[in-house]
Protein backbone atom coordinates (compact mmCIF):
# COMPACT_ATOMS: atom_id res chain seq x y z
CA UNK A 1 0.00 0.00 0.00
CA UNK A 2 1.38 3.41 -0.99
CA UNK A 3 1.90 6.19 1.55
CA UNK A 4 -0.99 8.17 0.03
CA UNK A 5 -3.37 5.23 0.39
CA UNK A 6 -2.28 4.66 3.97
CA UNK A 7 -2.92 8.34 4.76
CA UNK A 8 -6.30 8.16 3.01
CA UNK A 9 -7.18 5.19 5.19
CA UNK A 10 -6.21 7.04 8.36
CA UNK A 11 -7.93 10.34 7.57
CA UNK A 12 -11.53 9.16 8.08
CA UNK A 13 -10.70 8.33 11.71
CA UNK A 14 -9.63 11.88 12.51
CA UNK A 15 -11.93 13.94 14.71
CA UNK A 16 -12.77 17.57 13.83
CA UNK A 17 -10.21 18.71 16.40
CA UNK A 18 -7.54 16.44 14.92
CA UNK A 19 -8.29 17.63 11.40
CA UNK A 20 -7.90 21.27 12.42
CA UNK A 21 -4.73 20.55 14.39
CA UNK A 22 -3.18 18.78 11.41
CA UNK A 23 -3.98 21.79 9.21
CA UNK A 24 -2.68 24.12 11.92
CA UNK A 25 0.67 22.31 12.00
CA UNK A 26 0.95 22.74 8.23
CA UNK A 27 0.09 26.45 8.45
CA UNK A 28 2.42 27.11 11.40
CA UNK A 29 5.35 25.74 9.38
CA UNK A 30 5.27 29.02 7.43
CA UNK A 31 5.96 31.03 10.59
CA UNK A 32 3.40 33.75 9.92
CA UNK A 33 -0.01 33.95 8.32
CA UNK A 34 1.07 36.22 5.44
CA UNK A 35 3.52 33.77 3.78
CA UNK A 36 1.02 30.98 4.39
CA UNK A 37 -1.74 32.86 2.57
CA UNK A 38 0.69 33.79 -0.21
CA UNK A 39 1.50 30.11 -0.68
CA UNK A 40 -2.20 29.24 -0.90
CA UNK A 41 -2.82 31.93 -3.49
CA UNK A 42 0.14 30.74 -5.58
CA UNK A 43 -1.47 27.34 -6.10
CA UNK A 44 -3.31 26.73 -9.36
CA UNK A 45 -6.13 26.68 -8.63
CA UNK A 46 -5.98 28.13 -5.10
CA UNK A 47 -7.42 25.77 -2.49
CA UNK A 48 -9.08 27.33 0.54
CA UNK A 49 -8.06 25.41 3.69
CA UNK A 50 -11.60 25.53 5.03
CA UNK A 51 -12.93 23.83 1.88
CA UNK A 52 -10.40 21.03 2.31
CA UNK A 53 -11.20 20.65 6.00
CA UNK A 54 -14.93 20.52 5.25
CA UNK A 55 -14.48 17.78 2.66
CA UNK A 56 -12.33 15.76 5.05
CA UNK A 57 -14.85 16.21 7.87
CA UNK A 58 -17.69 14.99 5.65
CA UNK A 59 -15.68 12.02 4.42
CA UNK A 60 -14.70 11.06 7.96
CA UNK A 61 -18.24 11.35 9.31
CA UNK A 62 -19.67 9.25 6.48
CA UNK A 63 -17.00 6.60 6.94
CA UNK A 64 -17.67 6.44 10.69
CA UNK A 65 -21.42 6.09 10.10
CA UNK A 66 -21.22 3.60 7.23
CA UNK A 67 -24.23 1.28 7.30
CA UNK A 68 -26.31 3.56 9.56
CA UNK A 69 -29.67 5.07 8.69
CA UNK A 70 -29.48 8.09 6.32
CA UNK A 71 -30.88 10.51 8.90
CA UNK A 72 -28.19 9.46 11.38
CA UNK A 73 -25.49 9.88 8.74
CA UNK A 74 -26.77 13.35 7.85
CA UNK A 75 -26.79 14.39 11.52
CA UNK A 76 -23.23 13.12 11.99
CA UNK A 77 -22.04 14.96 8.89
CA UNK A 78 -23.70 18.17 10.05
CA UNK A 79 -22.12 17.86 13.49
CA UNK A 80 -18.65 17.16 12.06
CA UNK A 81 -18.91 20.14 9.73
CA UNK A 82 -20.07 22.44 12.52
CA UNK A 83 -17.28 21.43 14.88
CA UNK A 84 -14.59 21.59 12.19
CA UNK A 85 -15.61 24.98 10.81
CA UNK A 86 -15.97 26.38 14.32
CA UNK A 87 -12.43 25.38 15.27
CA UNK A 88 -11.04 26.81 12.05
CA UNK A 89 -12.84 30.11 12.63
CA UNK A 90 -11.66 30.08 16.25
CA UNK A 91 -8.02 29.73 15.21
CA UNK A 92 -8.35 32.59 12.77
CA UNK A 93 -10.08 34.81 15.32
CA UNK A 94 -7.44 34.10 17.98
CA UNK A 95 -4.72 35.18 15.56
CA UNK A 96 -6.54 38.31 14.35
CA UNK A 97 -7.37 39.45 17.90
CA UNK A 98 -3.80 38.86 19.13
CA UNK A 99 -2.27 40.63 16.12
CA UNK A 100 -4.54 43.66 16.54
CA UNK A 101 -3.85 43.83 20.27
CA UNK A 102 -0.08 43.69 19.80
CA UNK A 103 -0.23 46.56 17.29
CA UNK A 104 -2.52 48.63 19.50
CA UNK A 105 -0.56 47.94 22.66
CA UNK A 106 2.66 49.16 21.07
CA UNK A 107 1.00 52.52 20.38
CA UNK A 108 -0.47 52.69 23.88
CA UNK A 109 2.91 51.96 25.45
CA UNK A 110 4.54 54.67 23.37
CA UNK A 111 1.91 57.23 24.37
CA UNK A 112 1.91 56.41 28.08
CA UNK A 113 5.69 56.13 28.19
CA UNK A 114 6.03 59.57 26.62
CA UNK A 115 3.67 61.05 29.24
CA UNK A 116 5.64 59.44 32.07
CA UNK A 117 8.87 60.86 30.64
CA UNK A 118 7.29 64.30 30.29
CA UNK A 119 6.02 64.36 33.88
CA UNK A 120 9.18 63.03 35.53
CA UNK A 121 11.56 65.32 33.62
CA UNK A 122 9.88 68.61 34.46
CA UNK A 123 12.22 71.13 36.08
CA UNK A 124 9.51 72.29 38.44
CA UNK A 125 7.08 69.66 39.68
CA UNK A 126 3.62 70.54 40.89
CA UNK A 127 1.22 68.44 42.98
CA UNK A 128 -0.96 67.77 39.94
CA UNK A 129 2.11 66.31 38.16
CA UNK A 130 2.59 63.79 40.95
CA UNK A 131 -1.10 62.92 40.80
CA UNK A 132 -0.87 62.47 37.04
CA UNK A 133 2.14 60.17 37.47
CA UNK A 134 0.05 57.97 39.76
CA UNK A 135 -2.70 57.82 37.16
CA UNK A 136 -0.24 56.91 34.44
CA UNK A 137 1.19 54.15 36.63
CA UNK A 138 -2.29 52.77 37.23
CA UNK A 139 -3.07 52.86 33.50
CA UNK A 140 0.10 50.94 32.71
CA UNK A 141 -0.63 48.36 35.40
CA UNK A 142 -4.14 47.94 34.00
CA UNK A 143 -2.63 47.26 30.56
CA UNK A 144 -0.41 44.56 32.05
CA UNK A 145 -3.47 43.01 33.71
CA UNK A 146 -5.35 43.11 30.41
CA UNK A 147 -2.55 41.37 28.55
CA UNK A 148 -2.31 38.67 31.19
CA UNK A 149 -6.08 38.14 31.16
CA UNK A 150 -6.04 37.93 27.38
CA UNK A 151 -3.27 35.34 27.45
CA UNK A 152 -5.11 33.34 30.10
CA UNK A 153 -8.35 33.45 28.09
CA UNK A 154 -6.54 32.25 25.00
CA UNK A 155 -4.97 29.37 26.93
CA UNK A 156 -8.36 28.31 28.31
CA UNK A 157 -9.89 28.31 24.83
CA UNK A 158 -6.98 26.35 23.38
CA UNK A 159 -7.22 23.76 26.15
CA UNK A 160 -10.95 23.37 25.64
CA UNK A 161 -11.19 23.27 21.86
CA UNK A 162 -7.68 22.59 20.48
CA UNK A 163 -6.33 19.99 22.91
CA UNK A 164 -4.03 22.63 24.39
CA UNK A 165 -2.22 23.40 21.13
CA UNK A 166 -1.12 26.99 20.50
CA UNK A 167 -3.34 28.66 17.90
CA UNK A 168 -0.97 31.59 17.31
CA UNK A 169 1.48 31.45 14.43
CA UNK A 170 5.09 31.19 15.71
CA UNK A 171 6.06 34.73 14.63
CA UNK A 172 3.02 36.12 16.43
CA UNK A 173 3.90 34.14 19.56
CA UNK A 174 7.27 35.89 19.66
CA UNK A 175 5.71 39.30 18.99
CA UNK A 176 3.17 38.71 21.77
CA UNK A 177 5.82 37.69 24.30
CA UNK A 178 7.96 40.71 23.42
CA UNK A 179 5.00 43.04 23.75
CA UNK A 180 4.05 41.68 27.16
CA UNK A 181 7.63 42.08 28.39
CA UNK A 182 7.77 45.62 27.01
CA UNK A 183 4.55 46.68 28.68
CA UNK A 184 5.64 45.09 31.96
CA UNK A 185 8.97 46.95 31.80
CA UNK A 186 7.33 50.34 31.30
CA UNK A 187 4.87 49.60 34.12
CA UNK A 188 7.68 48.61 36.50
CA UNK A 189 9.55 51.85 35.75
CA UNK A 190 6.37 53.87 36.32
CA UNK A 191 5.81 52.11 39.65
CA UNK A 192 9.37 52.89 40.79
CA UNK A 193 9.16 56.54 39.69
CA UNK A 194 5.85 56.90 41.52
CA UNK A 195 7.42 55.46 44.68
CA UNK A 196 10.27 57.97 44.50
CA UNK A 197 7.74 60.80 44.23
CA UNK A 198 5.80 59.53 47.23
CA UNK A 199 2.71 58.47 45.28
CA UNK A 200 0.54 56.05 47.32
CA UNK A 201 0.90 52.43 46.27
CA UNK A 202 -1.46 51.11 43.62
CA UNK A 203 -4.35 48.94 44.76
CA UNK A 204 -3.95 45.21 44.29
CA UNK A 205 -6.09 43.76 41.45
CA UNK A 206 -9.36 42.22 42.62
CA UNK A 207 -9.15 38.46 41.81
CA UNK A 208 -12.89 38.34 41.14
CA UNK A 209 -12.69 41.21 38.67
CA UNK A 210 -9.73 39.55 36.93
CA UNK A 211 -11.63 36.26 36.72
CA UNK A 212 -14.71 37.98 35.30
CA UNK A 213 -12.62 39.78 32.71
CA UNK A 214 -10.97 36.51 31.65
CA UNK A 215 -14.40 34.91 31.26
CA UNK A 216 -15.51 37.84 29.12
CA UNK A 217 -12.42 37.52 26.93
CA UNK A 218 -13.08 33.80 26.47
CA UNK A 219 -16.56 34.64 25.19
CA UNK A 220 -15.08 37.31 22.90
CA UNK A 221 -13.08 34.58 21.18
CA UNK A 222 -15.57 31.72 21.18
CA UNK A 223 -18.93 33.32 20.47
CA UNK A 224 -18.04 35.18 17.22
CA UNK A 225 -16.28 32.05 15.91
CA UNK A 226 -19.34 30.00 16.77
CA UNK A 227 -21.65 32.47 15.01
CA UNK A 228 -19.43 32.49 11.90
CA UNK A 229 -19.45 28.68 11.79
CA UNK A 230 -23.22 28.24 11.91
CA UNK A 231 -23.70 31.10 9.43
CA UNK A 232 -21.44 29.34 6.94
CA UNK A 233 -23.67 26.28 7.33
CA UNK A 234 -26.70 28.33 6.38
CA UNK A 235 -28.09 28.55 9.91
CA UNK A 236 -28.55 32.30 9.87
CA UNK A 237 -31.15 32.44 12.61
CA UNK A 238 -28.98 30.49 15.05
CA UNK A 239 -25.96 32.63 14.12
CA UNK A 240 -27.97 35.77 14.85
CA UNK A 241 -29.02 34.35 18.23
CA UNK A 242 -25.42 33.57 19.17
CA UNK A 243 -24.19 37.00 18.09
CA UNK A 244 -27.05 38.77 19.88
CA UNK A 245 -26.37 36.88 23.11
CA UNK A 246 -22.70 37.78 22.93
CA UNK A 247 -23.45 41.47 22.37
CA UNK A 248 -26.00 41.53 25.20
CA UNK A 249 -23.42 40.06 27.57
CA UNK A 250 -20.90 42.75 26.58
CA UNK A 251 -23.47 45.50 27.11
CA UNK A 252 -24.34 44.24 30.59
CA UNK A 253 -21.09 44.59 32.61
CA UNK A 254 -23.07 45.06 35.80
CA UNK A 255 -24.48 41.58 35.48
CA UNK A 256 -20.95 40.19 35.23
CA UNK A 257 -19.75 42.27 38.16
CA UNK A 258 -22.71 41.03 40.17
CA UNK A 259 -21.51 37.47 39.90
CA UNK A 260 -23.49 36.13 36.94
CA UNK A 261 -21.15 34.01 34.89
CA UNK A 262 -20.92 34.14 31.13
CA UNK A 263 -21.60 30.63 29.88
CA UNK A 264 -19.95 29.52 26.67
CA UNK A 265 -22.43 27.13 25.10
CA UNK A 266 -21.19 24.16 23.19
CA UNK A 267 -21.82 23.95 19.47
Amino acid sequence: MTLKRRLDAIEPSLTPTQLVLRWLAEAHAFGDIEPYVACLLAQDPPVAPLDRLAREAVRGARAAMRGKRPELVDAAVRSALRETIFRFELVMRINVVAHDLVDREALIDAALGAHVDLVTNKEKREPRDVEWLGQLRDLLLSRVDELHATGKARTLVEERYLDGHDALFPDLVRAWEEQVKGTELIAVMAVRLAELDGVPSAAEPDPEVVSDRTTELVADLVEPAKADAVEKLGEGRQALGIASGWVRAKLAPKAIAGGESVTVQEL
